[in-house]
């Protein structure tokens, strides 16, 4: 069974160009981690500040590999105090 993700960055107003570019310089490693199906970055339409992860894994222990990995906890830490509030992190499952 695969394993659905959404993580969600809401970048505080003054910091959204700080922040794009950190998450979009995660887009390829991603993509490119072993168990990585699918891997998009996208922004609210309704409000620009929200960029949100929506990544598919091929199972829990892939994604588990993933994000104990050193450049997704870079990532995270140098994005956190970029943020309006805390990373929106969600695991999915299939119906």
């Amino acid at each position: 069974m695969t394993i659905h993700v959404t993580a969600r960055f809401t970048a505080r107003p003054e910091s959204l160009d700080a922040l794009r570019p950190i998450l979009v310089g995660l887009v390829e490693p991603i993509r490119n981690d072993p168990g990585c199906i699918r891997c998009s970055l996208v922004a609210n339409a309704a409000d620009p500040a929200e960029l949100t992860f929506i990544e598919e894994w091929h199972s829990q222990q892939a994604l588990d590999r993933h994000l104990a990995e050193d450049f997704v906890k870079a990532a995270v830490a140098e994005a956190e105090p970029l943020l309006a509030g805390p990373l929106d992190f969600r695991v999915h499952t299939p119906c």
